[in-house]
């Protein structure tokens, strides 16, 4: 059979990762080839154990990196041919260093990541400092530097939807979906992290504080990516190689743990991609040049997503590990969720999610200064006239609010009497079902059993 890597693929993956587990077919991810279809699996789907990639999906979503990231960024990638290169130029570059905050991480001499000045999250400045002393006294491996989690250092009006965030990006995918995004669980834009690394550096197997999914926009460079079974498999990996990353060449532990990986892929450029973070992962960027990406943290309302995100602080679960978001924490992310049902309830009872009723609110407008590009509108267009789409919406909508009343004590106290109204109309059958029979979910249809995917701070 035909590899599906070309020449250069190739020559870039010599002496990474073992080529027979990149071209396994059962590790392989799933591709999707339209935009359509990837937004059907990020809403209704089911991805635990999958990695889906929509290839080129930062065009054909509307997301090309002119349009998503900020000018000063990408002129500073474009000058700088390392990570370290990059490092120097922001330590000269004052407005920057005033307007972004970072991650800095390298790999140590045992092999493990490491965070430089992990207790000063706002000092750029002094952790890009510390990182070029380490380098400079051979105590850090320079290929290894990458930048995580870079976001602004103070919250910014989004020029899109007004709210104030700290993510450097312009827009994103839910930005693409316009008001469906609050059919689902949680959908975190705040605090999106973009990723900076070079040939060698990336990011250690780890799995996200929150037991969410993620939606990734890979505009450059290569990376290969690994993801382990959720449950035992995963909390073993993350036991045994905890912040370690899987970097050539591989020591036979390494190579074995890669083997009992449920996938491991190659993402290109341009790649868009959806996994659950709730499960043990890690990234290593191939390229001769720089890689850049961002992550989108969300939940879907699938209840076997939704269901995991509400064990992330129960330590009778066997997917909870040390290192979880404080329950305190938690308890913000999960009284947004409430908040993100009340919104899809409110929009059932008056007619949505085929209706837009946030169009005549006093909230939209103030975003009429923004004009959905045509592209949104269409796939928005295209998702609402599939009536097996929104059947699969409402009914996954009543399920998450059946185990938040079931199974989650906080959540049973945040679900207010709308969210209530709306269950009881979905479960009751009194609410307008889209009239076609119940379609499965893509993700289970055209696969059997799979096993897992994930990250933690995203990646």
């Amino acid at each position: 059979m035909a590899s599906h890597f070309s020449a250069e693929e190739r020559a870039l993956l010599e002496g990474t990762w073992p080529l027979e587990l990149l071209e396994d077919p059962i590790r392989q991810p799933r591709v999707v080839t339209t935009a359509r279809e990837f937004l059907w699996e990020v809403f209704v789907g089911e991805h635990l154990g999958d990695f889906i990639v929509l290839p080129n999906g930062v065009d054909l979503l509307g997301l090309a990196e002119e349009d998503a990231m900020p000018s000063d960024v990408l002129q500073a990638l474009d000058s700088t041919s390392s990570v370290k290169e990059l490092l120097e130029r922001l330590q000269k570059d004052s407005e920057m260093l005033g307007r972004y905050k970072a991650g800095v991480e390298y790999v140590d001499h045992k092999g493990e990541q490491r965070t430089v000045l992990p207790k000063q999250r706002r000092n750029l400045p002094g952790r890009i400092n510390e990182v070029l002393r380490l380098v400079e006294k051979g105590e850090a491996d320079a290929e290894s530097l990458y930048i995580a989690e870079m976001r602004l250092l103070e919250a910014a009006i989004h020029p899109i939807n007004r709210e104030k965030v700290k993510t450097v990006c312009k827009r994103d995918v839910k930005d693409v979906v316009g008001h469906l995004a609050s059919w689902t669980f949680y959908w975190d834009r705040h605090d999106e992290g973009v990723f900076i690394g070079n040939r060698g550096s990336g990011k250690g197997v780890h799995v996200d504080q929150v037991l969410w999914s993620n939606v990734g926009k890979n505009w450059r460079g290569y990376k290969l990516v690994a993801a382990w079974p959720k449950g035992a498999v995963s909390n073993r990996i993350c036991r045994e190689f905890d912040d370690q990353l899987f970097s050539p060449p591989l020591s036979d532990a390494k190579a074995a743990a890669l083997r009992e990986a449920a996938k491991v892929a190659l993402l290109r450029p341009g790649d868009v991609y959806f996994f659950s973070g709730g499960t043990a992962h890690t990234a290593l960027c191939i390229s001769r040049g720089m890689g850049l990406s961002a992550y989108e943290s969300i939940v879907t309302l699938h209840p076997l997503h939704s269901g995991l995100c509400m064990q992330t602080c129960d330590r009778s679960s066997p997917c909870w590990l040390e290192g979880a978001m404080p329950d305190d924490e938690f308890e913000d992310i999960l009284e947004e969720a409430s908040d993100q049902l009340q919104e899809a309830a409110q929009q059932f009872l008056q007619g949505g999610p085929q209706i837009d009723v946030t169009s005549t609110s006093k909230e939209a407008q103030k975003l009429k200064a923004f004009e959905p590009p045509q592209l949104w509108k269409d796939l928005r267009a295209e998702l609402l006239a599939d009536q097996a789409f929104v059947r699969l919406l409402q009914e996954h909508f009543a399920a998450t609010v059946a185990l938040c009343l079931t199974r989650s004590r906080y959540m049973r106290s945040q679900i207010d009497c709308t969210v209530k109204r709306a269950h009881r109309m979905l479960t009751s059958g009194r609410a307008r079902f889209a009239s076609v029979s119940p379609k499965r979910s893509r993700s289970r249809s055209r696969r059997g059993k799979s096993a897992r995917s994930e990250s933690r701070s995203n990646e």
